[in-house]
C-alpha cells in the first residue's frame, strides 16, 4: 500500500516560487512545513511568499497582461493552452492525488479518479472559445452598428483554501485565462502542493512567461495582493470572515471581485421519501473530505414524527463509516486537515451538547487510531436551529437533526440562516422538489442528493458569497462589458482577434 513518504519529493520544487514563467528563489529563507494529518509525521517543506516576492508577481503578471502576447491571442489559441495544461495535469494524477491525500487526509483512491476530472475543467472552457459570445452584434438606436464586446478584466489574484486547491483553482483559473487575464494564484500554507503541481503543468504546457504565478503566502502578506491597484480582480474562496475583509478591501478601490463563502447547508426530508435511502445518501455525503466542505448538507430538516427513525437509521450508517488512513483502499473517510481543525470541530461538539443537543452517535476520537487528526461522523439531534451547531459552519463531519412541524416549516427553517449555498430536498415527486427548490434561498437545489454542478454555476445568496463560479456565468467574472458604436458593420472574423 502507498503511504504520504512515496509522495515527500514529487515536487521539483518546493523550495521555489513559480513567477514569470520561471522557478526563483524566494526572498528570504522562510519556509512552511507541512504535516501529514494521517499520522501528524513532516510531510515536506515549501518556499514561503515574503511581501517582495508578491511584488514580483504582481510585476510579472501585470507586464504579460499589459505588453505580452496572452491578451492579444484568439480565444482559439488561447483554448490550445489551456488543453495542454488538462494533458499535463492527467498525466500527473497519480502524484497530484498522492500529495492532496499526504497534506489534506482525503482518500487516495478517490483522488486518483477525481484529479482526471479537475484536468477536464481546462478542456471545458476550451471548447467554450468557440461557444461563448465575446463579441455580439446590435443595432444601435440612432443607427450604424452596435458590438457588445467581453474583453478580458486583467490581472486577477486568485486565492484559495486548503480543502480543494486544485478544483477551486482551476475553476477560477480556466475562465481567467480563456478570457485572456493574468493570474496571481496563491496556494494556502497548509495545502499548497497540488498547485505546484499545476504550476509544473503550465510549465509544460509552454504557457507564456507571468500569465499564471503561484505562490505561497499567509494572510498579512496575502492582504498585499488584495490592496494593490495593479490587481483588477480578487477572486476569493474561504470563510466568510475573510471573504467580508477581502470585500471591504475591494470595494475600497473598486476593485472587482468574487467571493465564495461559508456555508450552513440544509437537507429536507420529505414525508413521501423512504428515510432508509436519504440517511444512507446523507451518511455517504458527509464524509466526503472529513466534511470539510462548504457545500455540505449538515442542518438535517424532518417533520417531528420521523425524528427518532432517521436518527437510528443515520447512526447505524454514521457507525458503519471506517475511518482510517486515506491511502488505505477499504477507508471511507480519512483524519481532519490540521490539528487547530480537530480542535475546533471538538469545540462545536461541546457546545452542542452543553445547549442540549442529544448527541446520537459519534463526538470523540475513534478508539483505533492514537495518532493523527481523526474525529467520528457524529449526529445530534433535537437541535434547536437558534443552536451554535445550528448556526455556524463546523467544516466538519458533524450531522444536526432539526425537527421541523411540517414542509411550510422546514422551509422556513431552512432559509433561517446566514447563508445561502447549497440545499437538497429528497421527495418522490420532482414537482414538489422544484417548487420547494424555489422557495429555499440558495445557490444550488438538488434533489434525492448532496450535488454540485460547476459547469452550470456554483455560488451562494447572502453570506455564502458574491458572484457565481462555473459555466457562462463564471466566466462573465473575468470580463468586461464594453460598448463599441460604429458608423458603419466591420467584417468581424477579420478584426476580431479573440
Amino acid at each position: 500500500m502507498v503511504a504520504h513518504t512515496d509522495f515527500a519529493n514529487v515536487l521539483k520544487h518546493p523550495d521555489r516560487l513559480f513567477i514569470d514563467g520561471e522557478w526563483i528563489a524566494p526572498a528570504t529563507a522562510a519556509q512552511f512545513q507541512i504535516i501529514s494529518p494521517s499520522n501528524e509525521e513532516h510531510f515536506y517543506r515549501v518556499a514561503e511568499a515574503a511581501p517582495a516576492d508578491i511584488e514580483r508577481a504582481i510585476v510579472a503578471a501585470r507586464r504579460a497582461f499589459d505588453a505580452g502576447p496572452w491578451p492579444r491571442m484568439s480565444h482559439a489559441e488561447r483554448a490550445d493552452y489551456l488543453r495542454r495544461l488538462a494533458q499535463e495535469l492527467r498525466a500527473r494524477a497519480p502524484e497530484v492525488g498522492g500529495i492532496w491525500s499526504g497534506e489534506m487526509g482525503s482518500l487516495y483512491a478517490a483522488n486518483t479518479q477525481i484529479i482526471p476530472i479537475f484536468a477536464g475543467v481546462y478542456d471545458f472552457h476550451a471548447d467554450m472559445a468557440a461557444t461563448f459570445p465575446f463579441i455580439e452584434p446590435h443595432q444601435p438606436a440612432q443607427g450604424g452598428a452596435g458590438y457588445l464586446v467581453r474583453e478580458p478584466v486583467g490581472v486577477v489574484a486568485a486565492i484559495v483554501p486548503w480543502n480543494g486547491p486544485l478544483m477551486l483553482a482551476s475553476w477560477k483559473t480556466a475562465p481567467a485565462l480563456l478570457a485572456g487575464c493574468t493570474v496571481i494564484l496563491k496556494a494556502s500554507p497548509e495545502a499548497p502542493g497540488t498547485l505546484y503541481a499545476l504550476a509544473e503543468a503550465a510549465e509544460a504546457a509552454g504557457l507564456p512567461k507571468g500569465v499564471l504565478n503561484v505562490v505561497t503566502a499567509d494572510r498579512e502578506v496575502s492582504e498585499l495582493l488584495v490592496r494593490d491597484p495593479r490587481v483588477d480582480k480578487v477572486s476569493f474562496t474561504g470563510s466568510t470572515a475573510a471573504g467580508r475583509k477581502i470585500g471591504s478591501i475591494c470595494g475600497e478601490r473598486i476593485a472587482r471581485c468574487t467571493l465564495e463563502l461559508g456555508g450552513k447547508s440544509p437537507a429536507i426530508l420529505l414525508d413521501d421519501y423512504d428515510v432508509g435511502a436519504f440517511a444512507q445518501s446523507i451518511a455517504a455525503s458527509t464524509t466526503i473530505l472529513t466534511g470539510q466542505v462548504c457545500a455540505a448538507l449538515t442542518r438535517i430538516i424532518v417533520t417531528r414524527s420521523r425524528q427518532d427513525e432517521l436518527a437510528e437509521a443515520l447512526k447505524e450508517r454514521l457507525e458503519a463509516v471506517k475511518v482510517g488512513d486515506p491511502f488505505d483502499p477499504a477507508t471511507q473517510m480519512g483524519p481532519l486537515a490540521m490539528a487547530r481543525q480537530r480542535d475546533k470541530v471538538e469545540h462545536y461538539i461541546e457546545r452542542g451538547q452543553a445547549e442540549g443537543a442529544r448527541l446520537v452517535t459519534g463526538g470523540g476520537r475513534p478508539a483505533h487510531l492514537n495518532r493523527g487528526y481523526y474525529i467520528e461522523p457524529t449526529l445530534f439531534a433535537d437541535v434547536d436551529n437558534n443552536a451554535t451547531i445550528a448556526r455556524e459552519e463546523i467544516f466538519g463531519p458533524v450531522l444536526s437533526l432539526i425537527p421541523a412541524d411540517d414542509e411550510r416549516h422546514a422551509v422556513e427553517i431552512a432559509n433561517d440562516t446566514d447563508y445561502g449555498l447549497n440545499a437538497s430536498v429528497f421527495t418522490n415527486d420532482p414537482e414538489r422538489a422544484f417548487a420547494a427548490a424555489r422557495q429555499i434561498r440558495a445557490g444550488t437545489v438538488a434533489h434525492n442528493a448532496f450535488r454540485n454542478d460547476f459547469t452550470i454555476a456554483f455560488g451562494g445568496f447572502k453570506q455564502s458569497g458574491i458572484g457565481r463560479e462555473g459555466g457562462t456565468e463564471g466566466l462573465r467574472h473575468y470580463l468586461e462589458t464594453k460598448t463599441i458604436l460604429l458608423q458603419s458593420p466591420v467584417d468581424l472574423p477579420a478584426v476580431a482577434g479573440t
